[in-house]
């Protein structure tokens, strides 16, 4: 059986915030090609800071979904508390 979770209810697709604010840091690029060059720096460094910002909030989903994943996940069934690096008692006294 697959552990695969499907995050997409009813294969919907979802809105991504950070995706908004990425897709958002085209929109002064695109007003500098109308507008005067004394606006070109002021709006690239807007689309620089918006795409930044996107990628922080991408950062900050991803590991706030891996920690939710880590928490959440129940035990395999062959791992009942025994520990790989543990010897088994039969073993502990022989020499490799």
């Amino acid at each position: 059986m697959s552990n695969y979770e499907n995050s997409h209810d009813d294969d919907n697709p979802r809105y991504e915030p950070w995706l908004g604010v990425m897709a958002s840091a085209f929109v002064p690029v695109t007003a500098a090609l109308y507008l005067p060059p004394s606006y070109l720096t002021a709006l690239i460094g807007i689309a620089a800071a918006l795409f930044a910002a996107g990628l922080v909030m991408l950062r900050r989903q991803t590991s706030r979904r891996a920690r939710d994943s880590r928490a959440v996940r129940p035990p395999s069934a062959g791992s009942r508390g025994r520990s790989r690096d543990r010897v088994p008692p039969e073993m502990e006294g022989a020499e490799p």
